[in-house]
């Protein structure tokens, strides 16, 4: 005679996941204490895991983002954005700056000085949007975060991406950027 187990579902809460966290069966992502309390003038980057290369090595990076400067880079290969806020905290805004070629096309118009303000788009990311919230920045995609200068919680946010990806930055020094953050 077989066996009857019955399974009866629950609704989703903090107790159910706070459980499933405390048996280590799941991992929520929140905020680190690492990356919400750094005071160094760029942010902090914390590794949350590495999968072991074995299984195809990736990682997941909880990172708080301090910095008030752009500074474009670039990476071979992608990396996804989570951006999360479970807590409800009131952070500073957060931009991500694309330029709108990928990288060669854009080296060279920066080797030419040939960049205007039309080559690029600055986003003001929104957090918890199940639309716009959780994205993949695609290889040689020039880009960067950059943390709004408020007197609020710098913003923290998810990346998962190669445990291996460098992050190739790229030098502009005879640019000045500006965010010019509407009334």
């Amino acid at each position: 005679m077989m066996k009857q187990i019955n399974l009866n579902p629950v609704k989703p809460s903090v107790k159910i996941f706070s459980l499933l966290e405390k048996k280590g069966l799941i991992k929520t992502f929140k905020p680190t204490a690492k990356t919400l309390q750094t005071r160094t003038k760029t942010g902090a980057v914390d590794i949350l895991y590495t999968s072991r290369k074995c299984y195809g090595a990736h990682r997941l990076m909880c990172i708080g983002k301090r910095t008030k400067s752009v500074q474009l880079c670039w990476h071979k290969d992608n990396e996804d954005f989570l951006f999360l806020n479970p807590q409800n905290t009131d952070y500073q805004k957060l931009y991500l700056v694309f330029a709108l070629d990928k990288i060669y096309t854009f080296l060279a118009k920066l080797k030419r000085g040939k960049l205007t303000d039309k080559d690029f788009i600055t986003v003001e990311i929104p957090y918890n949007n199940p639309y716009l919230s959780f994205f993949t920045v695609l290889k040689n995609t020039v880009h960067c975060e950059v943390a709004a200068d408020e007197q609020k919680q710098h913003p923290v946010f998810f990346v998962t991406e190669s445990s291996g990806l460098k992050n190739n930055k790229i030098v502009h020094k005879d640019i000045k950027f500006c965010i010019c953050e509407a009334d």
